[in-house]
């Protein structure tokens, strides 16, 4: 929707600034009435996005760790994103990709409050503490279980473990669209316009999550249940032998990934074999055709 600018590299990230994060500055600016006191502002504002961008690169170094590419980090209006280009291969990735921004803002929170204890007679005392406040709201922010923020994404990776990957989603969006009308609830009573324009923008990206979900679902084969099934079911739906119960190369029984997984750890996958079914004496019969 806004423009971005690239500002740099942070641990081999691209850090982009988005154009609704310099109306957001004007905003400030305008709110306090000038330069004058605006400095103070800004300063917070400073901090908040400092912290944002910490809580991102503690998304994007788990998912790097964890093989998942993550193409940069933009700011903006709303906070920060970490834009992953390809998706976890597990609920255990998911949830400790969606777990590592929490951790870190958690973190930091500890130390900000705790240092700006200690020091609260000088000078750095009160920045401190503010930044640990700040952390310590976004971290409690982001586990809200509302999808897409890292609470709704913990939710949904869960809830694959009994379900499949498409319900786990609509479920977990059912659960944002609660939180987005109490969003919309709280800021007509209490005024606070940021959470009416949060509100139908958490309902737009709900939505979007549930068409991303129909549309990449065979990515997340290896997602909890749908795991499950698929190693009960010795063919997959075109009659071919299941990835994950195909023999090992080295004969150690199963296979736990696809040939050429970097994480299979001397357990590669053989060729899959092709099969074919015909009727014989009116019974069906499966044989190889390799």
């Amino acid at each position: 929707m806004f423009t971005s600018w690239r500002l740099g590299r942070v641990l081999g990230f691209p850090v982009e600034i988005n154009l609704s994060f310099v109306l957001l500055l004007v905003a400030v600016l305008l709110g306090y009435g000038g330069f004058g006191s605006g400095i103070a502002g800004l300063i917070v504002i400073g901090l908040v996005f400092g912290s944002v961008l910490l809580h991102e690169l503690g998304h994007a170094l788990v998912a790097r760790r964890y093989g998942v590419h993550v193409s940069g980090i933009e700011l903006s209006f709303f906070g920060g994103a970490a834009k992953m280009v390809q998706m976890p291969r597990s609920a255990d990735h998911e949830i400790a990709i969606a777990a590592a921004g929490p951790a870190v803002s958690l973190m930091l929170a500890g130390v900000g409050l705790g240092l700006g204890s200690l020091l609260h007679a000088s000078p750095v005392g009160w920045p401190l503490g503010t930044i640990g406040w700040i952390n310590l709201v976004l971290a409690g922010f982001n586990l809200i279980p509302a999808l897409p923020m890292d609470g709704g994404r913990i939710l949904r990776a869960v809830l694959t473990r009994r379900m499949d990957f498409v319900r786990a989603t609509d479920l977990a969006v059912g659960v944002a669209r609660v939180v987005a009308i109490g969003f919309g609830v709280v800021g007509l009573a209490l005024g606070w316009l940021q959470l009416l324009v949060l509100a139908p923008l958490l309902w737009i990206m709900g939505t979007r999550e549930r068409m991303l979900a129909r549309t990449m679902v065979d990515q997340y084969a290896g997602f909890g249940r749908a795991a499950a099934d698929r190693r009960s079911d010795p063919f997959d739906r075109w009659g071919r032998a299941s990835r994950f119960d195909r023999p090992s190369s080295s004969g150690r029984g199963p296979g736990r990934f696809p040939a050429g997984d970097p994480d299979d750890s001397g357990f590669h996958a053989e060729r899959p074999r092709r099969y074919a079914v015909r009727q014989v004496g009116g019974r069906l019969v499966i044989e190889s055709i390799d």
